[in-house]
C-alpha cells in the first residue's frame, strides 16, 4: 500500500515538475488529478506543485517581465500623449494671445490716430499716410494667420 502510494505521489511530482496538473472533484466529491483537463467540469490547474487557479479555457497569466514590460510601454505612450496635450495647448495659447495683439495693432492703425516708428538711431519717425497702409495690409494678414 505504501509503495502505491509512494510510486503515485512520485508519478504527481513529475507531473508537476514537467508541466501542469489539473485538479477537480466529481459528483461524489472525490479529488482527481490529471495532465489533461476534463470536459465540462469546473478545475483548478497546479504548476510546479503549486495551485494556480482558474479554468482550463482561462489564458495563462503574464510574467513579472511581461507586466513589467507592458507597464512601461502604456507609461510612454502616456507620456507622449500628455507631452503632445501640453505642446497643443501651449500652441493655441500662443496663436491667442499673437491674435489678440494683432487685432490691436490693426484696431489702432484704423484709428485715425497719429503715429510714429523708432528708428535705428532710437528716434520717433512720424508715421505718413502710405506708411501707415502698408502697415494696415500687413497687419491685416497677420490677424488672418493668427485668427482661425
Amino acid at each position: 500500500m505504501h509503495a502505491i502510494a509512494g510510486l503515485l505521489l512520485a508519478m504527481l511530482a513529475a507531473l508537476a515538475w514537467g508541466g501542469e496538473i489539473y485538479t477537480w472533484k466529481d459528483a461524489s466529491g472525490k479529488i482527481h488529478y490529471s495532465d489533461t483537463p476534463p470536459a465540462g467540469t469546473e478545475t483548478q490547474m497546479m504548476r510546479g506543485g503549486v495551485q494556480a487557479g482558474g479554468t482550463p479555457s482561462s489564458a495563462p497569466s503574464k510574467s513579472v517581465a511581461e507586466q513589467n514590460m507592458e507597464f512601461r510601454k502604456r507609461k510612454q505612450e502616456s507620456d507622449k500623449a500628455r507631452a503632445k496635450a501640453d505642446k497643443e495647448r501651449s500652441d493655441s495659447e500662443e496663436a491667442r494671445s499673437n491674435c489678440e495683439q494683432a487685432k490691436r495693432q490693426l484696431q489702432a492703425l484704423e484709428s485715425g490716430q497719429r503715429m510714429s516708428r523708432v528708428n535705428e538711431a532710437g528716434e520717433n519717425i512720424p508715421m505718413d499716410d502710405e506708411a501707415r497702409a502698408r502697415e494696415i495690409d500687413q497687419t491685416r494678414k497677420s490677424v488672418q494667420s493668427w485668427c482661425k
